[in-house]
């Protein structure tokens, strides 16, 4: 949904810097723009979202800081010593330090931490555009409490109902915001004060009658209370959604308009599974008017158009995959029980939940924590993540691959010139290890992983086979005609030998055959019974 372009700045002699940060990878929907000048001048600093200054003058950063932007972000690279008394000076006035000699891989690291730590706070920020957007667009009260009862938040119609800005309303206890005496909030005789307690045992869903003394005099409302857990499942807080149900004439009319209000497809039934009631949301589900279906036996119209239902009939969750002119979508049903007032069941509520978008977004989030962005290879983490899963007692095989002169590459016909090396180079590795995990371990190295009785000459074939691939497919592009890999092999039938002391032996045979000249393979272990 939004789209960022970020101006970087370097104040430096040596271009260094910008070649090493330009070799992070923008995060998604971002765009970033890096300069370097040798000297700042009277250059505008406003607008500008990340300042690196190489060895300032220490009595201009605090000029530099009024200059800058509210939301710029300033990095002093330095060499001074730990002793130096600049240290005073630097520390609160910028947000980094980085500390000279700082190798190119630091520099891209660090340059990728900030990054990742802009996203971050940009999606934070949205996310938080996107609560306060969704409660303050729905007509019931909504608020959030902390576990000792204080408002953290609450949406426009609640201030509404109590008469006071937002401001004014959190930090607030309920007694304050109803304009209660404490002696009436104790007493319960307005709101059941056991409520929030019930809700945090319960830890889930729970649903009130309660009664509150507002602005405009006593009101009734229906109110769905939802524990809020921590990262360790313990309760922080609760979040409340109340429907004001003061002016509703009978039940009938309350279940109508609850029914209309909900955001998602809705099916009542009686205690003798007849469907009595669906609200709108369900005609447009199922292309059906409200006349064609009530009076049906429940079941019956199930097994007709949700014949592919997933999961225990008794379990309160199941899926069901329907299929109409908007194609295959992946419904979620959730039934929930109906008592009448003497706790008799009356009836079955069933609510119909369009997922598709979800599960496709979940499947998508997870393919992305799992693969390299750029080439859709799986990245280094998700390597371990199946060898420590599926290695076992089996014969482990690595195959390494670092392409020849990449960075000469990258540095003579620019970034998106390697780019596209990197992307024929995965899709030739796909080609020719189609049965192996291919990972790329980060740059233009990349990891090949066989599980299983694979031997030595045969992974040697295919490694001979890539490469002569790899030869006529760059030779027909005209800026990667001369590109090749060296390659390293190395095996191992010890389950007590860790992938990293394998991963080392293949990275020394890749290393001697970068020293015999580059373009051909090494086997560790294969003269001797030395490394090589």
């Amino acid at each position: 949904m939004f789209h960022c372009k970020l101006q970087v700045l370097i104040i430096s002699s040596s271009s260094a810097w910008e070649r090493a940060m330009s070799l992070a990878l923008p995060p998604q929907r971002f765009e970033i723009e890096i300069k370097t000048c040798p000297e700042l001048a009277d250059r505008p600093l406003a607008k500008i979202d990340m300042l690196i200054l190489d060895e300032p003058n220490q009595e201009d950063l605090p000029e530099l800081r009024e200059r800058c932007g509210s939301q710029t972000l300033l990095i002093v690279c330095t060499e001074a010593s730990a002793q130096a008394p600049i240290w005073t000076t630097l520390c609160p006035l910028c947000d980094d330090i980085w500390r000279k000699p700082m190798p190119q891989p630091l520099i891209t690291q660090a340059f990728q931490r900030w990054l990742d730590a802009l996203k971050t706070k940009k999606e934070l920020w949205l996310t938080n555009n996107y609560l306060e957007s969704t409660i303050n667009s729905i007509p019931d009260l909504v608020w959030f409490k902390d576990i000792r009862g204080v408002h953290v938040n609450v949406n426009d119609a609640f201030c509404h109902a109590v008469g006071k800005t937002k401001a004014d309303v959190i930090g607030r206890g309920h007694y304050y915001i109803w304009d209660l005496k404490q002696e009436e909030y104790e007493k319960g005789e307005y709101v059941c004060l056991e409520t929030e307690e019930m809700v945090l045992k319960a830890r889930k869903t729970c649903l009130f009658d309660e009664k509150v003394k507002s602005k405009h005099g006593l009101r009734q409302f229906k109110t769905y209370k939802t524990p809020i857990l921590d990262e360790n499942g313990e309760p922080m807080g609760t979040v409340g959604i109340a429907h004001d149900v003061t002016d509703l004439e009978n039940m009938g009319t309350e279940m109508a308009i609850l029914l209309r209000s909900m955001p998602f497809s809705i099916l009542v039934v009686n205690s003798d599974n007849v469907i009595i009631n669906v609200n709108e949301r369900f005609e447009d589900y199922f292309s059906v008017q409200a006349e064609e279906i009530l009076g049906q036996n429940y079941s019956q119209w199930q097994a007709q158009v949700l014949p592919h239902l997933h999961g225990a009939e008794a379990s309160e969750f199941r899926e069901a995959t329907i299929q109409d002119e908007k194609g295959e979508r992946l419904l979620e049903i959730r039934k929930e029980p109906i008592y009448d007032i003497f706790m008799n069941l009356a009836g079955q509520l069933y609510i119909f939940r369009d997922i598709t978008t979800q599960r496709q977004m979940e499947q998508q989030i997870l393919f992305n924590s799992n693969t390299d962005f750029l080439t859709g290879l799986f990245n280094r983490r998700h390597f371990y993540e199946i060898l420590a899963k599926e290695r076992g007692d089996q014969r482990v095989s690595l195959i390494y691959v670092d392409l020849d002169y990449f960075k000469l590459l990258n540095d003579t016909q620019g970034h998106q010139a390697g780019d596209e090396a990197l992307i024929l180079t995965s899709d030739l590795l796909k080609q020719c290890f189609p049965d192996a995990v291919l990972t790329r371990l980060g740059g233009d190295e990349f990891l090949i992983l066989y599980l299983g009785d694979w031997e030595l000459n045969d992974l040697k074939q295919r490694s001979e086979i890539f490469l002569r691939e790899m030869s006529e497919q760059f030779r027909s592009h005209s800026e990667l005609p001369h590109l090749t890999a060296s390659i390293g092999i190395a095996q191992t039938d010890d389950p007590q030998l860790s992938v990293d002391q394998l991963m080392q032996r293949s990275d020394q045979a890749l290393y001697q055959a970068k020293q015999r000249g580059r373009d051909q393979i090494c086997i560790y272990g294969a003269e001797n019974g030395q490394p090589f």
